[in-house]
């Protein structure tokens, strides 16, 4: 789908949730949540492509998988952590979406946290060979 059609489909989305939200506030929340499933769906038919072309450096540089995956793993909790406060904005409701932005910020630092500290011991055994 190109980025015209995406950008069509999101503002027929809110219009209509502009429109519902007037007489019936839930249907429009419930309008726009449905709407950013789609594109957002949409967005991630193309996920295989980036996946393989950042395969495909990863083996020209001698990058493990595990990086790769820790790479994705980041990447997925920052934009699903994004999408739900999004949607808790939406609902009016920002101290919740506050939170969960904080609970995404805490995943990421626990799952960054082994390669960081393999860096760190990385780190120490070249200064204690110097």
């Amino acid at each position: 789908m190109t980025v015209f059609k995406l950008a069509g489909l999101a503002l027929v989305a809110l219009c209509g949730a502009v429109l519902l939200r007037a007489y019936k506030p839930e249907m429009g929340l419930q309008l726009s949540i449905a709407a950013c499933f789609v594109l957002l769906s949409y967005a991630l038919t193309d996920i295989a492509a980036i996946r393989q072309a950042v395969e495909g450096v990863t083996g020209r540089f001698g990058l493990g998988v595990e990086q790769l995956k820790l790479v994705f793993k980041v990447l997925g909790i920052a934009y699903v952590a994004q999408f739900a406060a999004e949607a808790c904005r939406d609902a009016g409701e920002s101290a919740i979406a506050s939170k969960v932005e904080l609970a995404g910020r805490v995943m990421i630092v626990a799952a960054a946290l082994p390669a960081l500290l393999a860096v760190l011991e990385l780190l120490r055994s070249l200064l204690e060979g110097i």
